[in-house]
């Protein structure tokens, strides 16, 4: 960061004589903000750097302190709007765009925390805090490459740290590593009654298909914390493998009463719906999981199944293009975008997706195959 020495001087290199005192005024509206934030006074250091901003808008230090007294009082959309103005004058400032990162992390703005994160790893390198912060963006978004090397760099550095390994644990779990899941547990969870570490092996449990285990877990992971977020979901992936439907559409009622963000918990109770026939139901949860998780081919290839129900041809369409792209090997969505072609009159594209399904359904012959979506995960 520019020093306070050097932001002087080049400040009264583009002053005015006549204008010294107002950099004098600012000066010491910038130092008694300092205090006051030093004090714990957040709104008096608010005015103060405030103050030192209106005689001098262009004061760098000002507004990265300003944008961390706003972000302390969880004004995060404000506190971005001044790390910013802040980054504009001193673009290199590397524990600005720190702040930033952290900013967009706190209101879930995963793809622009990622973003300022991973300029902050460009520099330093060996953060194992920002590393822990963008691995946990990366998983947020189903991103678990990303996810699994930063968090994996964050243990290394942390293995105490059982935030890290918790995360990290879930991110080998979302990625079928269930050998490494199990490898952490043993380090780290197996002998601890808490409400996380009873979840992560109920999951774990869950994942080997060991249902009265996984079940069992859960159910003590929710007496000890009945608010703790994807402990619901879980029952309700239970519930379903053991066909009960109606118990798992309560239970992801449940879970999305706790946390409306729960990506599983949309995406599923939304696949519920539309088989259930409520569609206006359906296509709002996974209008949902697609917002969490953009681009998502499974929940896009639901979403699309809704549309068509509903008569919305063209956003069908649209919808089914995108997870054809992205699984160009699934048959339903190819049988899918070919009906979609051949109803909107377009049926050279229905005959060529027709020569793919074709070609699709003797491979899988021959492999014996299953031809299903995959399940979410």
């Amino acid at each position: 960061m520019t020093s306070g020495i050097l932001l002087t001087i080049l400040i009264l290199g583009i002053l005015p004589l006549q204008d010294h005192e107002v950099l004098r005024h600012s000066d010491a509206e910038f130092r008694r903000g300092v205090e006051l934030q030093r004090r714990g006074d957040l709104a008096g250091a608010q005015a103060a750097y405030e103050a030192s901003l209106k005689l001098i808008p262009a004061r760098m230090d000002a507004l990265s302190n300003l944008g961390v007294i706003l972000a302390r009082q969880g004004r995060y959309e404000q506190a971005i709007a001044r790390y910013r103005d802040a980054l504009k004058l001193e673009p290199a400032e590397y524990r600005i765009r720190l702040n930033l990162g952290i900013a967009y992390f706190q209101i879930r703005q995963f793809d622009q925390a990622r973003k300022e994160l991973s300029e902050v790893i460009r520099i330093q390198p060996d953060n194992l805090q920002v590393r822990s912060l963008l691995g946990l963006s990366h998983f947020e978004q189903g991103e678990l490459k990303g996810a699994i090397e930063n968090l994996e760099y964050a243990y290394r550095g942390q293995p105490e740290n059982h935030v890290v390994a918790y995360a990290l644990a879930n991110a080998y779990l979302q990625n079928d590593q269930l050998d490494r899941v199990e490898r952490l547990i043993e380090l780290v969870f197996l002998n601890l009654d808490t409400a996380e570490a009873h979840l992560l092996i109920g999951s774990f449990q869950l994942a080997r298909k060991q249902l009265q285990p996984a079940l069992d877990e859960l159910t003590q992971s929710l007496k000890l914390n009945p608010k703790l977020a994807t402990a619901h979901a879980q029952l309700g992936a239970i519930s379903l493998l053991k066909g009960n439907r109606q118990l798992a559409i309560e239970q992801f009622k449940a879970e999305l009463e706790i946390n409306p963000r729960h990506f599983q918990a949309n995406a599923r109770l939304g696949w519920l719906y539309r088989e259930d026939g409520r569609l206006d139901e359906a296509g709002n949860l996974l209008r949902q999981a697609l917002a969490l998780r953009p681009g998502d081919p499974v929940v896009l290839y639901y979403l699309g199944q809704v549309m068509q129900a509903l008569g919305k041809t063209d956003e069908a369409l649209r919808l089914i293009e995108q997870s054809v792209e992205t699984l160009p090997d699934s048959i339903p969505a190819q049988v899918l975008l070919a009906r979609l072609y051949f109803r909107l009159k377009r049926p050279a594209d229905g005959r060529r997706v027709k020569s793919t399904i074709e070609r699709l359904t003797t491979a899988r012959q021959k492999r014996s195959s299953p031809t299903s979506i995959p399940l979410l995960k």
